[in-house]
């Protein structure tokens, strides 16, 4: 019995990397490319949006899992990526990171 839930939890961490990865490489992929429409019709609407001084809007998508945070933004940081994309004033992905989740 302990051996199957090493191989279920090693299984899943394997799954959550590769999850990672694959959203760090569309994000990375598609910096002066992606438009707001295009990664809210792919993700939906974010968790969290922020306006800028300048005029430009970071998004925040929290992913815990195979699930995503509440509709409040928090999340547990041991358990949670937060994928912080910010957009031109005219709406275009100009960068993004990979960070913890915080409050």
């Amino acid at each position: 019995m302990r051996e199957i839930i090493m191989r279920v939890l090693l299984c899943s961490a394997v799954a959550l990397a590769a999850c990672s990865d694959m959203e760090g490489s569309y994000f990375k992929q598609r910096v002066n490319e992606a438009t707001q429409d295009a990664v809210a019709r792919r993700y939906g609407m974010p968790h969290k949006v922020d306006r800028l001084q300048d005029g430009r809007s970071a998004w925040t998508y929290f992913e815990r899992g195979s699930g995503t945070a509440s509709f409040s933004g928090t999340a547990k940081s041991h358990y949670c990526r937060a994928y912080v994309l910010t957009f031109d004033t005219q709406g275009v992905l100009r960068d993004w990171r990979e960070d913890h989740c915080t409050s």
